[in-house]
């Protein structure tokens, strides 16, 4: 601000009167002459090394070129406080506390606090400093000086004298240095010698950290990742060393195989030697996987664990093919066992029919040829109703084998159901009810009508079995499915894979007793039942007749609960 400005006019904003301030502190520290045209003609003031009151204002400004000369560089001016007062409409003072901070390293000025009063008047060529009065610490100013300077020369060579002294007493000790030196460097050179022996051993073992498949990881006494190779990382799904270093072990097992985990600790720590063991780890995702850890402490020469080697190894594939390889085995098994039973049923079937045959045929000649005795009569004609019903076991064993001769023709298999249902309304016991869903059209099946309806009968006979003497609901649905939709599990016969196209689900559902996982293997074989008043072929027919129409059965079953038998029939083309 121009200090000869007059547009404010006299003092009526105090805001000016700090602007001058401000420029004053600003020049003052930028060493700028033009400050020097601040000053009144009227001038008095003093200067903070002093000890005299200058009344002439030529006198001031030499004093501050001389300040200027002393000190060339910019100095800093650190304000911590100020105050701008009106005396008069033409007078006004500001007073200032601030820090110099001289162009020097550490000097005294920087820990003082200095004080400035300067008094402006309004004159005729605008706002002029008439007085100024800086206060700095007197005792170290000296005369000549505008800041003490001196005292630090003085300081300095004291500082040199000192370091005279010193330096005499650092040569004496520096002929011991000099001899401990040779004795130092031998034991560098000895020292260089392990640490390079180290550097190869550790670039050796990191070799075979980056190199190994598996998660090799070392933790201190307490468990605590140190370091890890590679591998661990990958594994586990981390992408920084922070989010795994510094861990616990464990913290990467879940939460409910740690206890066991540190249960194998325990044990090793006391020297017990433990083969690998598998646990569930947690990737960084969350997901769950199968490991295989095997861990070994390493001990200091008192034989104390001062840490442990951890080696984790990802066996999900491993157990998947385990997994698999089960899968197939229990598939062959089936698959022998129905062989087998296939054969035996068929061999027995066809024998027992040729005896049954032999049988009826005697029953009906000694029926025909002989007079009519009600007493004899009533005893040809239950073993003749025994006989048919050995027959009938005879072909049920016959189309579990799929050996029916049956004739397969076109059909809607809702219509084929509702045709039943009146049926099965009035053989089904009071206590179960039964609902179905069948929309009209249903799918087209190509299959003969009375195995289907052997078909419907003998599953919902099996699911009011399963509901036993308590009340029950079936539910009958037949629906048009893709055979992505044909579930993996619980399907049958063993083996069997959808084709391409559409298939029509009739699905028979209970909330009965439901099916215990180790029945799901004996389901459909002869005779079998798990049920009290079961005979043990339906659900065997049932299973022979689908394998006849190329169709599929899956079973879903909670116990407790009830259970869902689907039976997949292929849709005639054109009709899905």
């Amino acid at each position: 601000m121009n200090p000869e400005d007059t547009s404010s006019g006299p003092v009526s904003d105090l805001t000016t009167i700090r602007q001058l301030l401000d420029d004053y502190l600003r020049m003052y520290a930028t060493r700028d002459d033009r400050l020097t045209s601040y000053f009144s003609e009227d001038f008095s003031g003093f200067t903070g090394g002093g000890d005299f009151l200058v009344k002439d204002r030529k006198e001031w400004v030499a004093i501050t070129r001389q300040d200027f000369a002393q000190v060339k560089d910019p100095l800093r001016i650190e304000l911590k406080d100020v105050a701008i007062q009106r005396l008069t409409e033409t007078l006004a003072v500001a007073t200032s506390f601030f820090v110099i901070h001289l162009p020097i390293k550490d000097h005294i000025l920087s820990r003082e606090t200095a004080r400035l009063v300067l008094i402006f008047r309004h004159e005729k060529g605008g706002w002029k400093i008439a007085h100024s009065s800086i206060s700095i610490p007197y005792h170290l100013v000296q005369v000549g000086e505008v800041y003490p300077l001196k005292e630090l020369v003085e300081r300095n060579q004291f500082l040199e004298q000192l370091v005279a002294e010193r330096t005499s007493q650092l040569t004496a000790a520096n002929d011991n240095l000099l001899r401990t030196n040779a004795e130092l460097a031998r034991e560098i050179a000895e020292h260089k010698q392990a640490a390079e022996a180290l550097q190869r051993s550790e670039e050796r073992y990191r070799s075979i950290l980056n190199a190994s498949p598996d998660d090799i990881t070392i933790t201190d006494a307490e468990g605590r990742i140190l370091m890890a190779s590679p591998m661990a990382f990958k594994i586990f799904g981390y992408e920084l060393k922070a989010e795994f270093l510094g861990r616990t072990v464990t913290d990467f097992i879940v939460a409910e195989d740690r206890p066991r985990a540190l249960a194998q600790v325990a044990l090793k720590r006391q020297g017990v030697v433990t083969g690998p063991t598998e646990y569930r780890g947690i990737r960084q995702d969350g997901s769950i996987f199968d490991i295989e850890v095997n861990s070994e402490f390493i001990r200091n020469a008192e034989g104390a664990p001062t840490g442990m080697v951890v080696i984790v190894r990802d066996i999900t594939e491993r157990k998947q093919a385990a997994a698999e390889r089960e899968k197939l085995e229990a598939q062959n098994r089936q698959l022998q066992k129905a062989e087998s039973l296939g054969r035996m049923a068929g061999a027995i079937a066809h024998h027992f029919n040729n005896q049954l045959h032999a049988v009826m045929m005697s029953l009906e000649l000694a029926l025909d040829g002989r007079p009519r005795d009600s007493a004899l009569d009533e005893n040809l004609d239950e073993a003749m109703r025994s006989a048919r019903k050995a027959a009938e076991v005879s072909r049920l064993m016959l189309t579990y084998l799929g050996q029916t001769g049956a004739k397969r023709e076109a059909m809607d298999l809702v219509q084929a159901c509702r045709q039943s249902l009146s049926l099965l309304r009035a053989v089904k016991p009071p206590q179960v009810v039964l609902e179905t869903d069948l929309p009209t059209p249903g799918p087209v099946i190509h299959a003969d009508p009375n195995l289907i309806q052997h078909v419907l009968t003998n599953l919902t006979t099996n699911a009011w079995e399963a509901c036993g003497i308590a009340a029950g609901v079936i539910r009958l649905t037949v629906k048009t499915v893709a055979a992505t939709e044909i579930s993996a599990s619980h399907r049958y016969p063993v083996g069997a894979q959808p084709q391409a196209g559409a298939y029509a689900c009739l699905e028979v559902a209970d909330n009965g007793c439901g099916i215990t996982e180790q029945n799901f293997d004996k389901l459909f074989d002869p005779f079998f039942s798990s049920k009290f008043p079961g005979r043990g072929l339906g659900l065997a027919v049932v299973l022979g007749i689908a394998k006849t129409n190329d169709g599929i059965i899956t079973v879903e079953s909670t116990p407790g609960q009830g259970s869902a038998f689907r039976v997949y029939l292929p849709v005639v083309p054109g009709h899905a």
